[in-house]
């Protein structure tokens, strides 16, 4: 009977403990932030958590951070751009069930006429036609199995637009047909394809990018009054990663504090 397939089981902190007991997820862009976030919330309910990232200090930190708290991790370096890392990622993780999109780029900001069109490839390259490659290298199996979870990070970007970074604005924005269409595709095995739609949340990579004054002026601009942390980011992916959204395929779950849904935020009481 639907309802009664798994028991839910939390923590001290109110986590949900065990519903992704002997799954495989796969995190990319998981080295720190909310990759690696995103990588503890799945560990924490059970999941054999396989974390990718480029950069090997990054790895480094994430695993001996997870494996100090007792949880079942893996660490792959690698460079998602580069179509041989599948086979890597075949011997690190056979069977995946979940698989996260998080690694993402950004060119140097400037106006669409002042960036090279090499700045704008990479960025293409990054965030759609990899993260295309790795969706369509798990599907086979997740639909054989019967069960999988694609969670796609996109941005409040892809709607509002980003002046200055039209490239990362256009990416994020494929990121939302990708997702619908990937979904309708796989609707009826089992498989499930949702986006996250992020305001600015608080990373290491956002306070190098973006001045004090910018984030500032994000805050005023956003209902809740302030910027998100990354934590908020991981329950809302580790939910679309779960059987408790088994009816939920296709959507855009926004994770923003509201950002965008008015314009003049700053008059509220």
């Amino acid at each position: 009977m639907i309802g009664t397939y798994w028991e839910r089981r939390t923590d001290r902190a109110g986590h949900v403990m065990g519903e992704l007991d002997e799954k495989t997820a796969v995190i990319t862009g998981a080295g720190r932030g909310i990759g690696r976030a995103i990588a503890r919330a799945l560990a924490e309910r059970g999941a054999h958590a396989v974390l990718v990232s480029r950069t090997s200090e990054h790895l480094e930190a994430a695993d001996a951070e997870l494996e100090a708290a007792g949880l079942d991790v893996r660490t792959l370096e690698a460079d998602i751009d580069d179509p041989e890392w599948l086979d890597r990622l075949d011997e690190a993780a056979p069977t995946i069930d979940v698989l996260v999109n998080n690694a993402a780029t950004f060119a140097p900001y400037g106006l669409l006429e002042t960036v090279e069109m090499e700045e704008i490839d990479r960025v293409l390259t990054t965030c759609v036609r990899s993260t295309l490659r790795l969706i369509r290298h798990v599907l086979p199996g997740m639909k054989e199995r019967g069960f999988g979870r694609i969670v796609n990070v996109g941005s409040v970007a892809a709607s509002l637009g980003a002046t200055g970074q039209v490239a990362y604005a256009s990416a994020k924005a494929s990121l939302v047909g990708m997702t619908r269409t990937v979904a309708i595709e796989c609707a009826r095995r089992g498989v499930t394809c949702n986006m996250l739609e992020l305001g600015l949340i608080e990373t290491e990579r956002v306070n190098e990018m973006i001045e004090p004054r910018v984030q500032e002026q994000f805050t005023r601009n956003t209902p809740i009054g302030r910027v998100g942390n990354v934590e908020e980011v991981a329950h809302a992916a580790a939910f679309l990663a779960s059987p408790r959204a088994s009816y939920i395929t296709g959507a855009t779950l926004p994770v923003s504090g509201g950002l965008g849904l008015g314009m003049f935020p700053e008059q509220l009481g």
